[in-house]
């Protein structure tokens, strides 16, 4: 029988979700690339400039990051991690015990 909710026979697939590392990624090349965006759009000087061979690095370099997010973000939402079946239930006591009991 097929699940109707997802399409698939037997029980559905849980996603990785939040602790995805592509998610993570993609969270932080955001923030460094607008960091970097801001700082090369605003606060470039002319020596600055010409330190870099007369490119932007800071500007480009944000851009290039804020690209990677978004293809980082677009990869995580277009084939997400799906845990098989059974992987979030519990599979034993909380006690910590390492042998068999008895």
């Amino acid at each position: 029988m097929t699940d109707p909710t997802t399409g698939a026979a037997g029980p559905a697939a849980v996603k990785a979700g939040i602790f995805d590392l592509r998610l993570i990624l993609a969270l932080l090349f955001c923030i460094y690339g607008t960091v970097l965006t801001v700082l090369g759009a605003t606060a470039t000087s002319q020596a600055d400039l010409d330190r870099a061979g007369g490119a932007n690095v800071n500007l480009w370099v944000g851009v290039g990051m804020l690209v990677g997010a978004a293809l980082f973000a677009g990869w995580a939402r277009l084939r997400p991690v799906r845990l098989p079946p059974g992987a979030a239930e519990p599979t034993g006591s909380t006690t910590g015990s390492t042998g068999p009991e008895q």
